[in-house]
């Protein structure tokens, strides 16, 4: 199909990509293959992970008091800075 085609039926070209077909598109007098359209690959569906990885390790934190302050947390951002 060339370019011209391709511009001027957009709309049923795509339907046809939609369905399965592969679309070569054709530029300049001599023809010569630029583009092919084709349908997307599906994605592969990705496996559940598990909540609570470590769950079998114990508890993360030991001291009930412990209290994470924006102090703490952020204190040795500045030396990465």
């Amino acid at each position: 199909m060339t370019v011209g085609d391709f511009k001027a039926h957009f709309s049923s070209v795509l339907e046809e990509v939609m369905q399965g077909e592969e679309i070569q598109i054709l530029y300049g007098r001599l023809k010569k293959p630029v583009a092919c359209l084709t349908k997307p690959a599906e994605k592969p569906k990705r496996k559940k992970r598990p909540l609570g990885l470590y769950n079998h390790l114990g508890p993360f934190w030991e001291d009930e008091s412990f209290e994470i302050t924006p102090e703490w947390l952020f204190d040795d951002m500045d030396d990465l800075m």
